[in-house]
């Protein structure tokens, strides 16, 4: 009798453990209890703004400097590993208001504010301990977005262990990779469209060759 019980006790112990290596992993992305996200002008970001949650490659640290200065989304975007986003092993989206696959703005608590999961991640996407990062934007297009910002913490937004889950809590945030920590909003910083920043330096270019053709056409002082 003690044998029979003994093994389905070994058993149900030989499931459990199962289950726990296959069994995925949880974020909750939240803002309750700390500053909600702003514009670079301090106005609540809207209803439907996307934050990317997932890591960047700062190994280098030629990449840190380009997420600190550089205004090119493809660029950041070449060092950025999403999660959720409809790719495999990366989890599902989980938030009233949002039936995409990013984390949106959906002012659950009040103006700016964010909560929402990612669901069902493979516990293998990322190493445990991973540093997380939202990288948050003005608009539900990230490629279009004319403010970001980037943000994370040192301790409390690491990829977690199987099983488990983790809370990215903006009241955790110590690291702003661009933005402004104002004490009560986490606010974007503007981006400049290419563009616009061509249109600025041939402005520049034009006023530049003005002035030097009008230095050459004063008569010298005898």
């Amino acid at each position: 009798m003690n044998s029979l019980l003994n093994l389905r006790t070994a058993g149900i112990l030989l499931l459990l453990a199962a289950s726990a290596v296959a069994a995925p992993v949880t974020l909750t992305i939240n803002s309750n209890g700390g500053s909600p996200y702003a514009d670079a002008f301090g106005n609540s970001l809207l209803t439907g703004s996307i934050i990317r949650v997932g890591v960047f490659d700062v190994s280098q640290p030629a990449n840190l400097a380009l997420l600190q200065t550089s205004n090119d989304y493809l660029a950041l975007d070449a060092l950025f590993t999403p999660l959720a986003e409809g790719l495999a092993f990366a989890g599902d989206i989980n938030q009233a208001g949002a039936s995409g696959n990013q984390i949106i703005i959906n002012d659950l608590f009040g103006a700016g504010d964010v909560f929402g999961q990612i669901e069902n991640i493979d516990d293998g996407y990322l190493p445990t301990g991973t540093q997380l990062y939202t990288w948050v934007f003005n608009s539900a297009a990230p490629q279009t977005a004319t403010q970001w910002g980037i943000f994370t913490a040192t301790t409390g937004w690491g990829f977690p262990m199987n099983p488990g889950a983790e809370v990215l809590s903006t009241f955790e945030i110590d690291n702003v990779i661009r933005g402004t920590n104002t004490g009560t909003q986490f606010q974007l910083t503007p981006v400049p469209e290419p563009g616009s920043i061509a249109l600025v330096l041939v402005g520049a270019g034009i006023l530049f060759c003005r002035a030097r053709r009008q230095d050459a056409m004063k008569p010298a002082l005898s």
